[in-house]
């Protein structure tokens, strides 16, 4: 096996098991073919662990193991056992029949994503050192989880970086167009082959759990509403009116489906739209507002215009909202944390002079777990916000 050794000074994150080697960390290496698995080695030559290699990555090696336990086969089933046993075991998850199964760095697979909606499993591969363990990962998955089917939906931009072409499609079985599934007492229907993400927002299953609890009486705003997760949640916990904002007639319909699933007689009002311009011209008469927008940034790069983009939402609600309101709101960008998001928050607070206060903050649910060595897997925080 290849070796690559780390500059002198540069292994303390690697003793600390963070799974990430950038490549100014690195000093002496050979001729090394990407997605090849090395040992890490520090400047003197002691070892210390192994992970994948790539060359056109900033984030040069990617480690899978710490110390002398090295990667095959077993070490890859062992994974993926460890994964979804801490699903089934997990009380939060016994409600639902969709969620994730393996996590990337939180599941101590990097690159690899794996999420399970009734029976039907869906794959997103992100680097190329996971697209060279495709096919045994594969076979683990149908023996370990005895899927209806697999599908594909390695398709996200960032398999560019890794010198990868977006890929989707079928794999095993028959995955269906909509795929059903169960959460918490609401229904949902599932588009894996093209919907965003891998078909379902699963990330924001206890926010829905929240919105549904929190939704009596209230006039709902859904902004940003997609397949309407949360207008669904809203409408089941007894609020009077919703209304769902969304730009894809697409993801409208898909708001429409899911309200004839949970056989709700009162449906919300559609309105299809860039929101930011619909906050701009619209008064906002409701009294629970949910800001859950895309990722506003897929590298450093793009914070601040981000962090812009996050202000401008929370500062529209903040000025218009009615006294009393409760605001969640999102941010589902993983090079944004919670405290940028919360300076962010304060400071569109500030300019709108109202006096606004936390009932709670919360993170991803415990299918999306957070690896402790890398704070940099929590990616989605939430705000409950209370407006006077």
């Amino acid at each position: 096996m290849e070796q690559i050794f780390l500059k002198k000074g540069k292994e303390r994150p690697i003793l600390q098991r963070h799974p990430w080697v950038f490549s100014g960390a690195i000093g002496q290496k050979r001729d090394i073919v990407d997605g090849q698995i090395v040992a890490v080695c520090d400047a003197n030559g002691s070892h210390l662990g192994y992970g994948y290699y790539n060359s056109r990555s900033q984030i040069a090696v990617r480690m899978l193991s710490f110390g002398t336990e090295k990667v095959d086969k077993d070490f890859l089933a062992n994974r993926i056992r460890m994964a979804y046993e801490k699903r089934r075991s997990n009380p939060c998850l016994k409600n639902t029949n969709a969620f994730r199964i393996i996590f990337s760095e939180g599941d101590f697979l990097p690159g690899l994503i794996v999420d399970e909606y009734n029976s039907h499993l869906v794959i997103q591969i992100l680097t190329l050192g996971m697209e060279m363990l495709r096919n045994t990962l594969l076979e683990l998955l149908l023996d370990i989880l005895a899927p209806v089917s697999i599908y594909d939906r390695s398709d996200h931009p960032a398999r560019i970086i890794e010198g990868l072409t977006p890929r989707a499609g079928q794999i095993w079985g028959l995955t269906p167009d909509e795929v059903i599934i169960h959460e918490n007492g609401m229904v949902f229907g599932v588009d894996i082959q093209t919907g965003q993400k891998t078909g379902f927002f699963l990330d924001q299953r206890d926010n829905r759990g929240v919105i549904r609890e929190i939704s009596r009486d209230k006039h709902v705003l859904d902004l940003f509403c997609y397949s309407g997760g949360f207008s669904v949640a809203a409408c089941l916990g007894g609020a009077k009116e919703v209304v769902s904002v969304d730009s894809s007639e697409k993801a409208l319909s898909s708001v429409e489906r899911n309200i004839a699933l949970n056989q709700i007689q009162h449906s919300p009002i559609f309105i299809r739209g860039d929101v930011f311009k619909y906050l701009r011209r619209e008064s906002i008469p409701s009294d629970l507002i949910i800001i859950d927008p895309p990722s506003f940034t897929k590298n450093r790069g793009a914070v601040k215009d981000a962090c812009r983009g996050y202000k401008d939402l929370n500062l529209q609600v903040f000025q218009k909202c009615h006294k009393g309101s409760i605001v969640v709101s999102c941010s589902c960008s993983r090079f944004i944390d919670m405290d940028l998001f919360q300076k962010v928050v304060f400071s569109a607070a500030a300019d709108s002079g109202r006096n606004v206060s936390f009932f709670k903050k919360s993170h991803q649910p415990p299918d999306h777990p957070v690896n402790i060595f890398h704070p940099e897997s929590e990616y989605l925080k939430s705000l409950l916000l209370h407006v006077e």
